[in-house]
């Protein structure tokens, strides 16, 4: 449902009216912000899945199972969650750069102190500090590209935003798994909280939450007064969350299912040497950044909603295409190539986040993405636990735990070929009354 915002509408500026000085400023700065957000979200998801790439070597250092070691993956999920519940509210009145210097200090510290864990229990209750303060990040991400770009390049920049999510995925295995090789998992986690910390100093310094703060008074991206009344009520009022909510949990199951236990899989099964894991974790990260850019792009120009039905289709693919090289002998080309097609199962991951921010205000959107990414958190969560509860259960075998991957990758279709369908007649935009 859609309620029009009825206060005057106060003077300002939108691309169309400012001077041609402001318009190269804000050309300038929206790059310097793009670059930003793209080093945050590149951490964020290095702290995320840098257990993942080195999994092996940190459940030989605390003798970990694997229903162990997939929990230990996917309880990172459980408070990044909670974060998403407890971060969504306050974005409507924190800053992007408030939000991103609290959730990279508190995650950077997280990460420091995970070098030194000895035990299964202190990872786990880090890994639940860390992923609170992720949860920070993305939504301030979220928010400060919402400032910084208009409705009509959202799905291009938030494609590229959700690109350097996978490729931080890419290069913990690409750079994490030879640096563990050549010191320990210990240092390569050290690595990574430097990093993060030293992004955090440069939001502290660099960070502005839109072109009103570099002196373009008043400016807006189009010409609607924005709503003074932000019930958080009616993001639930439409079927929009569960859409992208469901859109994102296709991806990301596909992702970290994945991205925990395809590795694993190729050296029990096809007998890969464990220090090829890095080309094949490399290879999927990296076809993740490709069809990511692709696809945000895509979205802008072919239409949100078909890309997130095409995502969920093809996340299906990839689970189809992962079960076949867990059951059948092939050469390591063959293996590269199924990585390389992998990431077609987030395509239309640009499209999920922009469809959000059409279908609410920017005021309510980067709220109802938050909450959104609940459905993707649990399912981050669900797919590596249980996917290593079944092969713990299954004596180590890998068909059965593929198999649940694609069934349900299937029922993710199904679900959104039933509600991602624009309604005749339907209002475009949540938008709240004053």
């Amino acid at each position: 449902m859609t309620i029009t915002a009825t206060a005057a509408t106060a003077p300002h500026a939108t691309w169309t009216t400012v001077a041609d000085a402001d318009r190269r400023r804000i050309i300038t700065w929206q790059r310097w912000m793009l670059v930003l957000a793209i080093l945050c979200e590149i951490f964020l998801a290095a702290d995320w899945y840098a257990f993942a790439a080195v999994l092996p070597f940190i459940s030989q250092t605390l003798n970990l199972d694997p229903a162990q070691a997939g929990l230990a993956q996917g309880i990172f999920a459980l408070t990044y969650g909670i974060g998403m519940v407890v971060w969504s509210p306050v974005s409507r009145t924190m800053s992007a750069r408030r939000m991103l210097l609290i959730g990279l200090a508190g995650t950077g510290i997280g990460m420091v102190l995970q070098v030194f864990v000895q035990g299964y229990v202190e990872l786990v209750l880090l890994r639940l500090v860390i992923g609170f303060f992720d949860a920070g990040i993305f939504i301030g991400n979220m928010k400060l590209i919402f400032g910084w770009f208009p409705q009509s390049r959202r799905g291009a920049v938030v494609g590229m935003i959700l690109a350097a999510y996978s490729l931080a995925i890419t290069l913990d295995f690409a750079l994490g798994i030879p640096l563990t090789l050549a010191t320990s998992w210990r240092v390569f986690f050290a690595v990574l909280a430097v990093g993060t910390l030293i992004v955090a100093a440069l939001d502290a310094l660099v960070v502005r939450n839109g072109p009103e703060e570099i002196g373009v008074a008043g400016f807006r991206w189009d010409s609607t007064p924005p709503p003074a009344a932000l019930p958080l009520g009616e993001i639930f009022r439409s079927k929009w969350i569960a859409v992208g909510g469901l859109g994102i949990a296709a991806c990301t199951f596909a992702i970290a299912g994945t991205a925990t236990w395809v590795v694993p899989a190729y050296i029990a099964v096809q007998h890969m040497p464990p220090d090829a894991g890095a080309i094949i974790g490399t290879v999927m990260g990296l076809s993740q950044v490709v069809f990511l850019v692709i696809g945000g792009y895509m979205a802008d120009r072919l239409g949100k909603l078909f890309m997130i039905k095409l995502s969920a289709l093809l996340a299906l693919g990839t689970a189809i295409l992962f079960l076949w090289s867990v059951v059948t002998p092939m050469a390591f080309s063959t293996l590269v190539l199924c990585a390389a097609l992998s990431g077609t199962a987030v395509l239309g991951g640009g499209a999920i986040f922009a469809l959000m921010s059409e279908k609410y205000s920017d005021v309510l959107a980067p709220a109802a993405i938050g909450y959104a990414e609940v459905f993707g958190i649990l399912s981050s969560f669900v797919s590596p636990w249980l996917m290593g509860a079944v092969i713990s259960a299954s004596g180590g075998a890998f068909k059965e735990a593929f198999v649940v991957f694609a069934v349900i990758e299937a029922a993710f279709l199904v679900l959104l070929m039933v509600l991602a369908r624009e309604s005749r007649g339907a209002p475009a935009v949540v938008r709240l009354a004053e």
